[in-house]
């Protein structure tokens, strides 16, 4: 039985049930409720999710002779997030979007996609796409 066929709608179910909360948080920082600060926990969320999409890599890389470009790549990600959070609110929004980007840029640079399933590869992107619209909505509300 080929596995990977089963876990496929598992992935995807997860994968778009990690962007409500990315969804929810920018409608509520366009819609406020009184004593929530949406966009601090959007913040915070996305330099979870980044963490832990930078993390998947780690598996990856741990089977190649020469880990060092790819594991530094992988753990920089996060750290850089998380050093974001000290930024005004803009500067942060506008480095995990950079982070986003570096991170779908980087698995082609490192050729992590041919490795991918064709449909995990296909997710990643969609993935990507909707939380850096979410980054630039938020950058464009703050700016406006």
């Amino acid at each position: 039985m080929d596995n990977s066929k089963s876990t496929m709608p598992a992935l995807h179910i997860l994968g778009y049930l990690g962007l409500l909360p990315f969804l929810a948080l920018s409608l509520l920082t366009f819609f406020p409720l009184p004593g929530f600060d949406a966009l601090a926990m959007f913040q915070r969320y996305s330099a979870i999710i980044l963490g832990f999409m930078a993390g998947v890599l780690w598996p990856v890389w741990s089977q190649r002779l020469s880990v060092w470009p790819l594991a530094v790549f992988a753990v920089s990600l996060p750290v850089l997030s998380f050093l974001a959070g000290f930024l005004p609110q803009g500067a942060t929004l506008t480095v995990e979007l950079l982070l986003f980007v570096a991170l779908r840029l980087g698995e082609r640079w490192f050729e992590l996609d041919q490795q991918y399933h064709p449909a995990y590869l296909q997710l990643r992107k969609q993935l990507t796409a909707v939380v850096v619209g979410c980054h630039a909505a938020l950058l464009l509300f703050l700016l406006l």
